[in-house]
């Protein structure tokens, strides 16, 4: 072998090494993090016919259709029935309470009542000597309430 190849094989020896060990010694950088995802928030909309969609579970099924009736408003008030009961009054004249199913109320005040096994939220209209109206929140009827006598 001629000298010029023996030296050429080892500057190619030298580069191959070089070049290995600078990949060895420079790192990449650091990925960045992966962006949030962003979140969206589902929206489910029934079809109204076969050509808006189906269900995915029964597919031959025309529930999903079936049940969509127009809702019509109600003018007419709700029919709130209630027991309720006027155990007394008390306070001063200029700050009268009056106490409802087991409840104190002021006038102007609203809250929950038990009537039996239900509760119904009632406001406190007026506060008179002798009785009491109220106001069924739902639906908006007007009660007067008195006070028994004579039990």
């Amino acid at each position: 072998m001629s000298f010029s190849r023996i030296f050429s094989m080892g500057a190619m020896l030298c580069l191959a090494v070089s070049a290995q060990s600078a990949q060895q010694t420079a790192k990449p950088a650091p990925a960045p993090p992966p962006p949030e995802p962003m979140q969206t928030q589902a929206t489910f909309i029934n079809p109204r016919g076969p050509q808006e969609g189906r269900d995915p579970f029964f597919p031959k099924s025309n529930r999903p259709y079936a049940s969509i009736a127009p809702v019509t408003p109600t003018k007419q008030p709700l029919s709130v029935t209630a027991e309720l009961k006027l155990s007394g009054i008390s306070g001063s004249v200029e700050h009268p309470l009056a106490i409802i199913n087991n409840k104190t109320f002021e006038i102007g005040e609203e809250g929950d009542v038990s009537s039996g096994s239900d509760r119904v939220r009632i406001r406190c209209l007026e506060i008179k000597p002798e009785s009491v109206v109220v106001q069924f929140v739902a639906g908006g009827l007007r009660r007067e309430i008195h006070l028994r006598r004579g039990l």
